[in-house]
């Protein structure tokens, strides 16, 4: 790897910690190593930004969900359990004053699985309720993810403003995709879209040096709802859910990936145990 032969060359000293693993994940580029995993609560591969913990759900209840992934189309990055409805769940906040805030709230529960290098997979910590998986792969994304319970009702005009609301939201994202997109309509609807947001352009680091060869890949679930009063549809975003967020560096694979849906990753019931779904190949199948 490019670390070491620069290791070996002495010209790794007085080197922080952030560079050596900017230069490592490099050297995995240029040797065709694969694309970094997500690793939450690490620096990031290209930027040495700390990625935050606190995007994943945390408990000690019982349930959880285990498997191994076979036979997938490319490495797998990381893998995800998102619950079907907003459960309950406590964050806790440490003060600058000391001690810590817990606060209850009713959010959708994201899980970051352990992934084993055979890649089987184990989630922990998972509250009762219904779960669909996410698994993040090279060059696209498999899930589970069932939007709504009903059929699709959004009407052309409601597609058209959730999707402009969409375009609009978050300035620093400058290329929002929308995979899928379900709901309701009429006054006081909901409806959900899974979104993959793009930063394509210059990626400036805290240094002040652009970096032009990264993108920003993000992709969550957005919560929308019909606030209009009388007349045409006024939808506004009223939450959003991340996922996951990913560096995309020279190498990986650049601008959007497309999603697939597969129905094995669809509607795991957990109550107080592991669920175990044994081995799990990944396969194409018709969107609900």
């Amino acid at each position: 790897m490019l670390i070491v032969a620069m290791k070996n060359a002495n010209l790794g000293s007085g080197m922080g910690s952030r560079g050596l693993v900017l230069l490592a994940a490099l050297g995995c580029a240029a040797t065709g190593l694969g694309a970094p995993k997500i690793n939450p609560g690490a620096p990031a591969p290209y930027t040495g930004t700390i990625q935050s913990t606190k995007l994943y759900t945390t408990s000690d209840a019982p349930g959880g969900i285990q498997g191994r992934l076979v036979e997938t189309p490319s490495e797998v990055l990381g893998v995800f359990a998102v619950s079907r409805e907003k459960l309950k769940v406590t964050q806790t906040t440490k003060l600058l004053q000391g001690g810590t805030r817990s606060e209850a709230k009713y959010r959708i529960a994201v899980h970051f699985a352990q992934l084993s290098p055979d890649q089987s997979f184990s989630l922990t910590g998972l509250l009762e309720g219904i779960y669909d998986l996410f698994v993040l792969l090279e060059h696209d994304f498999y899930t589970g993810i069932v939007l709504n319970r009903r059929a699709n009702a959004l009407t052309p005009v409601d597609q058209r403003v959730i999707r402009e609301k969409i375009e609009a939201s978050n300035p620093y994202f400058n290329e929002k995709h929308i995979a899928r997109l379900s709901g309701a309509t009429g006054r006081a609807a909901q409806a959900r879209a899974l979104v993959q947001e793009l930063r394509t352009r210059p990626i400036m680091l805290q240094s002040g040096r652009e970096r032009p060869d990264l993108q920003t890949r993000s992709i969550k679930l957005f919560l929308m709802e019909d606030v209009s009063v009388t007349g045409a549809p006024a939808w506004a975003v009223a939450e959003t859910r991340e996922i996951l967020r990913q560096e995309v560096g020279p190498g990986d694979t650049k601008g959007a990936i497309p999603e697939v849906f597969c129905k094995a990753l669809s509607g795991i019931l957990v109550i107080d145990t592991v669920e175990d779904l044994g081995d799990i190949r990944l396969r194409k199948d018709p969107a609900p």
